[in-house]
């Protein structure tokens, strides 16, 4: 059986019209970047999401964020909110899989939020030196 365990996850916001104050406040947490995307008065943000219990950290996001995301993604004060959950691959690897738990899954994306899976190529020798 696959285990959930990526090696790092993180709130990716677009589109993001409010300072970064405001939003760290909505958000009831602090984001990592806040830089200034190609439009005028639009930001990219990120929220580091913990991975030593990936799921509870899904859950607990849902729970303190989500209502919030869903709202400014509704009035279009963020333009896309997509959770990134990223694994590693080792080079010498024929296969990976991971299943992330429907519960977690739906908890996040019941606001808005779309799940994106990022693979990394990885060497696990240079890992273990």
């Amino acid at each position: 059986m696959s285990q959930f365990e990526p090696f790092a996850m993180a709130l990716r916001l677009s589109g993001v019209t409010v300072v970064q104050k405001d939003l760290d406040a909505a958000l009831k947490q602090l984001t990592v970047r806040y830089e200034p995307e190609d439009a005028d008065n639009s930001f990219y943000a990120q929220v580091d999401v913990p991975v030593e219990n990936p799921v509870r950290a899904i859950l607990d996001l849902a729970e303190r964020s989500g209502a919030i995301i869903a709202a400014m993604l509704e009035d279009r004060r963020i333009g896309k909110a997509v959770l990134d959950i990223a694994f590693d691959y080792p080079s010498e690897g024929e296969a990976m899989s991971a299943r992330l738990p429907a519960h977690a899954a739906a908890a996040i994306a019941q606001h808005g939020v779309d799940i994106e899976i990022s693979v990394y190529l990885t060497d696990v020798e240079d890992d273990e030196d």
